[in-house]
């Protein structure tokens, strides 16, 4: 339709390799230790999970993001090259949040985020909100920069680096 290899990554020739995936998580073993039903087979796009959730695809989350924010922390990222839920549509939303520190967060500087010396991406924090963009990435950015991603999520929950008293809420959300 779009004549791109995938929406997840507009800088891909071809699409990702999703069939380690399929082959990984049918293995009679990995069933066993995630307590899925012998006989079910995973499948990456499923027609029947795809109709079971088929009615939510258009729903906003927002509401549920904002409620987080009021009670604990909360992490977005993007990967640049991502055309499905990318930078542009996700600072299109945050700034529509209903959030008393949303104003404080969009002025926010967005830093300069470096891993091991290299250039990894932009970091912009407030309070309870921390929006990293990651570079030479797509939507499956533990695919495209696993150690940018490992990065990202260590360094925000252990709040390290660009991520050190971005909050000293954090709550567990009941």
């Amino acid at each position: 339709m779009t004549g791109l290899a995938t929406l997840y990554d507009y800088t891909r020739k071809t699409p990702y390799e999703d069939d380690l995936v399929d082959r990984f998580l049918n293995i009679p073993e990995v069933k066993k230790a995630l307590g899925v039903k012998e006989s079910f087979v995973y499948e990456i796009c499923s027609d029947v999970v795809g109709k079971a959730l088929h009615g939510d695809v258009m729903k906003s989350v927002k509401q549920m993001v904002e409620y987080l924010m009021r009670k604990s922390r909360v992490l977005l990222y993007q990967g640049e090259y991502d055309l499905r839920d990318g930078v542009v549509q996700t600072e299109v939303w945050v700034k529509t949040m209903k959030w008393e520190g949303i104003e404080e967060f969009l002025n926010a500087e967005r830093k300069i985020w470096k891993v091991n010396g290299e250039l990894a991406g932009y970091v912009q924090s407030w309070k309870s909100l921390t929006n990293v963009v990651v570079l030479g990435a797509g939507h499956l950015l533990p695919t495209d920069q696993p150690l940018h991603s490992q990065a990202t999520i260590e360094d925000w929950v252990l709040q390290r680096a660009l991520f050190e008293n971005v909050s000293s809420k954090s709550v567990l959300v009941e």
